[in-house]
């Protein structure tokens, strides 16, 4: 049997062939919107808004030359220690602060955390946290508003 094909053929395979493109577009689009929304701040607009602000803070944060170090360890119960060694030009320990941070992970803001950190000695400062897992994860540590500006950043493989 011996069929030749039509133009009505041509239109249907033509049909049926985009058909299925813009089906699995439309599919890919949907899953990706599901899993990420495309912004990395809650407020882009106004973060923006407050830039010169936050330059300021930059600009002070430089002329009081602390220097922090930010190191991670899981201990025996699993849990992980976020340690801030946060130091003067100088070298002294710099105490009596009061410093908040966030645990951020690189992939998935779902895995998040608020880091609570108290001082255990005079510059440093400690938080622990129960389930996180291994990996590349970025720690944000800043100073509470009413205090001296200092924001440090430094991404960290948990054990």
């Amino acid at each position: 049997m011996n069929r030749s094909l039509s133009g009505r053929g041509v239109l249907i395979w033509l049909a049926g062939f985009f058909g299925v493109i813009i089906a699995v577009n439309i599919w890919f689009v949907m899953a990706s919107l599901r899993t990420f929304s495309g912004e990395d701040e809650q407020k882009p607009y106004m973060q923006g808004v407050a830039y010169n602000q936050t330059l300021a803070r930059r600009a002070e944060q430089s002329a009081l030359g602390w220097r922090a170090t930010i190191a991670t360890s899981r201990l025996e119960s699993g849990a992980v220690r976020i340690s801030v060694i946060l130091n003067n030009p100088d070298g002294t320990p710099q105490s009596g602060l009061t410093l908040t941070g966030e645990l951020h992970h690189p992939a998935d803001e779902g895995l998040d955390r608020t880091l609570h950190l108290e001082e255990k000695a005079r510059g440093l400062y400690q938080a622990e946290l129960a389930g996180i897992h291994r990996g590349a994860w970025d720690v944000v540590v800043s100073t509470a508003a009413n205090l001296p500006p200092f924001e440090a950043r430094r991404r960290l493989w948990v054990p």
